[in-house]
């Protein structure tokens, strides 16, 4: 019985890809762009597995993965949405010159294979293509797929299988198709070659299937997964194993399911089976896991507690039961009895007011997770630090990967809509369509809601200094004098705590690896040390993906009595503004507004803590800006009140750039709505006789 070995933690986006150099090397490619390799600590005696050494960065996602290895040659395959294929090798790091680069493909390379010196590349531009290592040249174009190539093997030297978006599998000698059949009723993801020379493909459809290498005949039909099934692998002893979007690895022998395992995510991207048959699986969730039979790899009682209560407390929508009369759900206690007969069987049932899910593996019932109506954090969807009822992929684009869509049942979905249209940069037009997608989907929403009379990129525009349109930040990063800080503050942790590697992860622009190091330093570090690690994150915010600890570490800065801290902090939270792809969608939450504006904060104020009114003016200028720029209603109105707050502390108005900012706020909000008295507002800096005063002023009034 497969259980849990080793979870390995460091990618910071989906992990879409795997590979290996044996049982003791795991490669991984991820949605965060990066290639890295992990490698067991001890070969003869554990199951765990050094921290990660990136090896290739790229400029887009990373989405497949082979080895190469011919002639004593050993190298990393990898491709992505960058539309190349990189050849690496396994010894160089991200900043080593790769060794091969392949430029042909004209969309996401989403599946790759070797045979001696040639590669095989599969696309979203519905070709496949074989290439010659030494040349890097085409050898063969494999044309005819209608859509996406999803999976594609070397039968030889000159043969080749491939599948793909039209639910066909097609077999090529070199460049001529000689076989081509419909194998699925939906999309063909991945295509798995047995000893035998039968082969074995995966779908969309929740089937596995086992065709015949020679004829093409259907031989058998594996049925168990409730999702699309994304990725095969095989055992020594011939056992095949599956994954997908239904969270759960399966084990399947002689056509039965034999073991199902549920992960803690959403979806099971990846599953790859090492040559000591340990299971490898790379998910949504950022993590890659390791099951092993091997009672010596077993992980300790202590990581499969808290494997199995993350499991626990997953939670699953509702709108599950959208064909299920909930009252007539069988009570918990029937489980005890009414005993299933096929491995995976999943059962509904009530424990009190609660609906729990459980499913049956290897001879006993597991608790899945629980269905959920948004009614505690500890079970909603985490995104970009902070927890909602759901968490949706939208396919906007075909060939593009989804776009998440955080929604909570109290949003308004106009507002909804409204956000995620500008922060992914969408036509308004789509605004409807995501507006009945969320109420199709959700549970408990106002259907009643109306939109707002203003919309978002209707902001006219204007010459002059206001409004206000790009945001500030506090970007600047004194390498010295950050490295001396680190070496002296390092001396004096106590041993347990003293860490290593800074000067060569900032000298490498290793910004992931950074992050992780900031987070133990505000983590590990004693109290008067902490500000080096916030300090840390603010120098390189702008140039990271959030981790899930990254928002609940910057809300314990805001919390902590150091006022330098708390400064710093604020800082971290202004250059998040700057931060592409994530950082406007996190400032759009209006709860972090009174988060960061709690009376500690304005007793530092009063007490006239060095740059913080430059800080906390700049924070309401880039609001300012933000609120202008989606036309944020309420956001104007509680600036407005922060503002006239802030104008009654002496340390805001005694200091010329935290006056100058705030009053640049006040004109950009006076900009996208009047504001009643502001003449009042306009009072507060009549004393400010500097000519960029006098200039701001004017446009204003």
């Amino acid at each position: 019985m497969y259980k849990l070995s080793s979870t390995l933690y460091g990618h910071d986006d989906d992990v879409k890809a795997l590979s290996n150099l044996g049982e003791d090397t795991i490669i991984s490619g991820s949605r965060d762009s990066t290639v890295r390799i992990w490698n067991r600590l001890d070969k003869e005696n554990t199951k765990d597995f050094s921290s990660s050494i990136i090896n290739l960065k790229t400029e887009g996602f990373v989405n497949s993965l082979a080895i190469y290895n011919y002639q004593s040659e050993l190298l990393i395959v990898s491709g992505g949405n960058d539309n190349m294929v990189h050849l690496t090798s396994p010894n160089s790091v991200f900043t080593d010159s790769e060794e091969y680069c392949f430029i042909g493909h004209t969309a996401n390379i989403c599946t790759l294979d070797t045979y001696e010196n040639l590669v095989l590349s599969g696309s979203w531009d519905c070709t496949a293509k074989v290439w010659n290592k030494e040349t890097g040249a085409v050898l063969y174009d494999l044309r005819g797929h209608e859509n996406s190539v999803w999976g594609a093997r070397f039968l030889n030297e000159n043969e080749y299988l491939t599948c793909g978006a039209d639910r066909t599998v097609r077999k090529w000698s070199k460049d001529k198709q000689v076989k081509c059949f419909i194998a699925h009723d939906d999309v063909v993801r991945d295509l798995l070659l047995l000893p035998s020379g039968d082969f074995v493909t995966c779908s969309n459809d929740t089937t596995i299937k086992i065709w015949d290498g020679v004829t093409f005949d259907l031989k058998a039909t594996l049925v168990g997964h409730q999702s699309f099934i994304y990725s095969i692998g095989l055992t020594s002893t011939g056992d095949i194993v599956s994954c997908g979007e239904d969270r759960s690895i399966r084990i399947w022998r002689n056509y039965q399911c034999i073991q199902v395992i549920v992960l803690p995510c959403i979806s099971v991207w990846k599953v790859m089976v090492l040559p000591n048959d340990d299971i490898v699986t790379a998910s949504s969730d950022r993590l890659i896991r390791i099951f092993t039979n091997n009672a010596r790899r077993y992980a300790k009682e202590n990581e499969v507690l808290a494997f199995r209560k993350q499991l626990e407390e997953s939670s699953i929508s509702e709108s599950v039961l959208a064909n299920v009369n909930k009252q007539a759900l069988p009570p918990l206690e029937s489980l005890d009895t009414d005993l299933p007969t096929i491995e995976g069987e999943t059962r509904m049932v009530k424990s009190g007011f609660d609906i729990l899910i459980y499913q049956w593996s290897v001879g006993k019932w597991l608790k899945i997770g629980q269905v959920v109506n948004g009614a505690s954090s500890n079970q909603k969807q985490l995104y970009n630090g902070k927890y909602y009822d759901y968490l949706f992929n939208i396919d906007v684009e075909d060939g593009q990967p989804p776009l998440k869509l955080p929604v909570n049942i109290s949003d308004n979905p106009y507002e909804v809509a409204d956000k995620f249209l500008a922060t992914n940069d969408l036509p308004q037009s789509y605004q409807q369509q995501i507006v009945e997608f969320i109420l199709q989907n959700t549970e408990g929403m106002n259907m009643d809601t109306k939109p707002t009379d203003l919309r978002y990129g209707s902001t006219p525009k204007s010459e002059g200094l206001i409004p206000q349109t790009q945001y500030l930040a506090f970007e600047k990063m004194d390498i010295p004098k950050l490295i001396s800080a680190f070496n002296k503050l390092n001396g004096k942790q106590s041993e347990g705590n003293i860490l290593s590697g800074f000067e060569t992860l900032i000298n490498c622009e290793d910004y992931t690896e950074l992050h992780h190091l900031a987070l133990e330093i505000i983590k590990r570090w004693d109290q008067d040390s902490k500000l080096l690690g916030f300090d840390i994150l603010r120098c390189i915010i702008t140039k990271i993906q959030p981790s899930e600890e990254l928002f609940p570490i910057i809300r314990s800065g805001l919390e902590m009595e150091n006022p330098k801290v708390q400064m710093m902090a604020v800082r971290i939270l202004v250059n998040t503004f700057k931060c592409k792809g994530w950082g406007e969608q996190v400032m759009l939450d209006e709860d972090i507004l009174s988060i960061i504006f709690t009376e500690g904060l304005f007793d530092n104020l009063a007490n006239k803590i060095a740059l913080l009114p430059t800080t906390i003016a700049t924070l309401i200028l880039n609001y300012s800006v933000l609120t202008n720029k989606y036309q944020l209603i309420n956001f104007h109105k509680k600036l407005l009140i922060i503002i006239s707050k802030l104008l009654k502390y002496p340390a805001i108005l005694d200091n010329d750039e935290s006056s100058y900012r705030l009053l640049a706020a006040i004109g950009t909000l006076d900009h996208m709505k009047s504001i009643e008295n502001k003449a009042e507002y306009l009072l507060a800096f009549a004393n400010k006789d500097e000519e960029r005063f006098s200039i701001l002023r004017n446009e204003i009034s």
